[in-house]
């Protein structure tokens, strides 16, 4: 794991770069609030003194004969897709994600010091800094502790939605193969639908329910997750239904079925920064996974008009 000076360097210009990037939006953004504002100023504290380590890391190389590398800024699409999702949930799914970056850069100047540091300025200076990203970790920490009822709403919306989209998504794929007219195969989605966003809503409700019994202070949360749920999931099983009510049956599917993809990407991008996943690894999973359903229940279909022919 043991980096080189000009890998710190890059990469405390970058921290300080996203720093900022986020503190802007979170000032820009129509969810604006004193809390969030606290936050934005505490991201720029922190982009401040990230800039101050990388000043160190360019003085260590030029001491060593080196010359600073020029900035490169790292993984541009990846970091833009990741501002468009902070627009979209806000910048409390967000917190986890800085908060393992700074638990990996304690890993990496921890074992560099012990391995490479060989000057006592140049341990003394790192052991400075080791000690700003271990406040910088429990600044995360804070941050993630105050927005907590954020990111359980955020939580709640991307698995009741991920249900919405893939539950109904099936069910009209399959009702496509059986049926003539497109609108009874919405109604068969709504019918589905409906079913789905209750048997979740009683599941969230009944999961958050026996956590208050546990813990006293999630007594209101049931409640709160119950209906974070049943919106999201509704919104959710909209997606593969609406096409129906204005397109013939294949044309609709195929609409249904990009725009499925369209939002369960972004559901599990989410998912997957929040939980420290590999992004690209978990998009391909996902969504060959929503295909592979999409095909099997299509072609369910197909075999149930095969021995009962078309319907309506």
């Amino acid at each position: 794991m043991v980096t080189s000076p000009e890998t710190f360097y890059q990469n405390e210009l970058n921290d300080s770069s996203l720093y900022q990037q986020i503190s802007r939006r979170v000032m820009a953004s129509f969810r604006k609030s004193a809390r969030n504002e606290d936050i934005a100023k505490k991201l720029i504290e922190l982009s401040n003194i990230e800039s101050k380590h990388a000043a160190f890391w360019a003085e260590l190389i030029k001491k060593r004969g080196g010359t600073p590398p020029p900035y490169r800024k790292r993984n541009r699409g990846y970091y833009s897709y990741i501002g468009f999702l902070q627009r979209i949930f806000g910048v409390s799914f967000l917190v986890r994600y800085l908060e393992r970056g700074e638990e990996d850069a304690i890993k990496e100047y921890s074992e560099y010091i012990e391995r490479e540091s060989k000057e006592e300025w140049e341990k003394e200076q790192l052991n400075k800094i080791l000690k700003d990203e271990r406040e910088h970790e429990d600044a995360f920490i804070q941050m993630s502790s105050e927005l907590k009822g954020n990111s359980e709403s955020i939580r709640d919306a991307i698995y009741g939605m991920s249900d919405g989209l893939i539950e109904v998504l099936a069910s009209v794929a399959g009702l496509t193969g059986v049926f003539i007219n497109n609108i009874f195969v919405a109604v068969g989605g709504i019918v589905f639908g409906a079913s789905g966003l209750v048997s979740m809503t009683i599941g969230a409700y009944l999961s958050e329910r026996a956590k208050s019994q546990i813990d006293a202070s999630q007594t209101h949360r049931a409640v709160s997750a119950a209906g974070n749920t049943a919106l999201y999931y509704f919104i959710g099983a909209i997606v593969p239904i609406a096409p129906f009510l204005f397109f013939q049956r294949y044309i609709a599917l195929s609409i249904s079925f990009a725009l499925v993809m369209l939002v369960d990407g972004i559901v599990t991008s989410v998912i997957s920064i929040q939980s420290n996943g590999r992004l690209r690894r978990d998009l391909f999973r996902s969504l060959g996974l929503v295909t592979l359903g999409f095909i099997a229940t299509f072609a369910i279909g197909l075999i149930a008009h095969h021995f009962i022919g078309y319907l309506g």
